[in-house]
């Protein structure tokens, strides 16, 4: 096992499940919208997590190439990338049986914490491999979850 308190398995899954929650926080958040430009930042949100749930099914599919730091370098790392798991992304913060009555504020509220959560997540990944092709891809989801972050606060700023 690489990870102490995280394996190497878990680490596309989860980030595969925080892509897959995503997609369908953002197309309710997209259905239930009553501003137009929501509507259009949710529904944008839905197909970037699409896009990012298949980047990391490839990356779990190619996980026995993967090299990861060795383990004692590792205890830190692995034990915040756990925090991060077991406290749930989307659901920690809005129950998914309350999702169909979500407004375009609080939506906008839980995309924003999601997205810096996710920020920290990938970067936490990024900061336990050593293989380049896996650390170039979180580099450029990186980039793109803090864009999506900066939407999503241009937005908030908007409609307050």
């Amino acid at each position: 096992m690489v990870l102490k308190y995280l394996n190497a398995d878990e680490l596309f899954k989860v980030a595969m499940n925080i892509e897959n929650q995503g997609i369908q926080f953002y197309q309710k958040a997209c259905e239930n919208a009553r501003i137009e430009a929501s509507k259009d930042i949710f529904k944008f949100l839905s197909e970037e997590e699409k896009r990012h749930y298949a980047i990391f099914k490839e990356m779990d599919s190619e996980i026995k190439q993967i090299k990861f730091r060795p383990e004692e370098l590792d205890e830190e790392i692995s034990l915040y990338l756990r925090s991060l798991v077991d406290s749930g992304i989307f659901e920690s913060i809005l129950p998914k049986t309350e999702w169909q009555n979500v407004t375009d504020k609080q939506a906008l509220n839980i995309g924003i914490h999601v997205e810096k959560t996710s920020i920290l997540f990938y970067s936490g990944i990024k900061e336990i491999t050593l293989e380049s092709s896996s650390i170039t891809a979180l580099d450029k989801i990186i980039a793109e979850e803090k864009s999506h972050l900066i939407k999503l606060t241009t937005m908030w700023k908007d409609i307050i």
